[in-house]
C-alpha cells in the first residue's frame, strides 16, 4: 500500500476597509447571527442549509452551504478571543466534498477614525495536501467585506 502523500504549505493575507458608521454598528454585524450571514458568504449564489453562531470567546460558528455547481462547503469556526469593539480572533477550517483543504487564523481589528471606523483583517492560511486558492480565498474575503460595507452604512 503506498502511504497518503501530504503536504502543508502556509500564506496569508491582509485587508483593510474603511466605513462610514462607527465601530460599534460594525462590530455588532460580526455578532449578530442574522446580519453576519446576509454579509458573510463568499459565495453570493450558494443555498445554506445549516448556519449558526454562538459569538463568545469557545463559541462556535458553523456554516455549511452547496455552490451551484454541487459543491458542499463546510466552515466550522472557533471564537478564541473578543474584545468588543476591538478585536475579534477565530480559528476556522474549510472542506469541500468532505476533504479537508485549509485551517486559518483569523484576527479582525477595529479602530475608530474621523470619520466613521477601520476595519483590519488578517488571515493567516495552511492550505493542506496540496490544495491553493489564495486569489480565490482573498476574493472571497474582500467580497464579504464589500456587503460588510453596504450593511453597515445602510443601518
Amino acid at each position: 500500500m503506498t502511504p497518503l502523500a501530504t503536504s502543508a504549505s502556509h500564506t496569508s493575507f491582509v485587508l483593510d476597509r474603511s466605513f462610514k458608521a462607527s465601530v460599534a454598528r460594525v462590530f455588532a454585524a460580526w455578532a449578530d447571527p442574522a446580519a453576519k450571514l446576509r454579509w458573510t458568504d463568499c459565495h453570493a449564489a450558494t443555498s445554506t442549509p445549516e448556519y449558526h453562531m454562538d459569538f463568545r470567546p469557545g463559541g462556535h460558528e458553523t456554516y455549511r452551504s452547496v455552490t451551484a455547481d454541487g459543491t458542499r462547503l463546510a466552515v466550522e469556526k472557533v471564537f478564541l478571543d473578543i474584545v468588543p469593539a476591538a478585536r475579534i480572533v477565530f480559528a476556522y477550517s474549510m472542506a469541500a466534498n468532505d476533504r479537508m483543504l485549509s485551517a486559518s487564523l483569523v484576527t479582525v481589528e477595529f479602530t475608530d477614525g474621523s470619520a466613521g471606523s477601520a476595519l483590519k483583517l488578517t488571515e493567516q492560511l495552511v492550505y493542506l495536501d496540496g490544495h491553493h486558492d489564495l486569489e480565490q480565498r482573498r476574493r472571497g474575503t474582500e467580497e464579504g467585506l464589500d456587503r460588510l460595507l453596504l450593511e453597515v452604512d445602510a443601518m
